[in-house]
């Protein structure tokens, strides 16, 4: 799924005027916090046709924080290299989303999100500008990365909370 002018707008307002890196470490025990006592089934029911799940949120943000990963230590080794887009669907559907348990989904995500902010905070000031080129949002670099992450997760935890009710 392209990204589209409404999402990144919607990401710039999420993200807007906090620090990423506090911001991307609250976040595991934000999720943690509103789905710890709901049931697994009411995690794995999508609120609508074509909807996902609570579930299915938690294992795209957790293999997202893969791709992260990679991005942010490619971007590091080669700075202006060329990072491809990836498709969250064809992810979600080859990656069985909707069967994954929930709980260890959100494990999964908070040991990976752990390890990048581990290796985010030993970045020197100049490994911090170290950019790539993103096929669809252009030239990115490591703290712009980081940045869209944090409002990715705030849009994922608002989200989740609207499912809840």
């Amino acid at each position: 799924m392209p990204d589209t002018p409404d999402y990144l707008l919607r990401i710039r307002r999420h993200r807007s005027g906090k620090d990423p890196l506090e911001a991307q470490a609250q976040t595991p025990n934000i999720l943690a916090e509103l789905v710890g006592k709901v049931s697994d089934a009411r995690l794995t029911e999508r609120p609508g046709p074509g909807k996902w799940s609570i579930g299915e949120i938690l294992a795209h943000l957790a293999e997202d924080e893969i791709a992260t990963a990679w991005r942010y230590r490619q971007i590091v080794e080669h700075s202006g290299i060329e990072l491809a887009e990836f498709d969250q669907d064809l992810w979600a559907k080859i990656g069985n989303y909707g069967g994954r348990v929930p709980q260890e989904s959100l494990t999964l995500f908070k040991l990976l999100r752990g390890a990048n902010l581990e290796f985010l905070r030993g970045l020197s000031a100049e490994q911090w500008d170290c950019f790539g080129i993103h096929a669809e949002r252009g030239r990115i670099t490591v703290m712009d990365l980081a940045a869209h992450m944090a409002g990715h997760d705030a849009n994922h935890i608002e989200q989740i909370r609207r499912i809840l009710g």
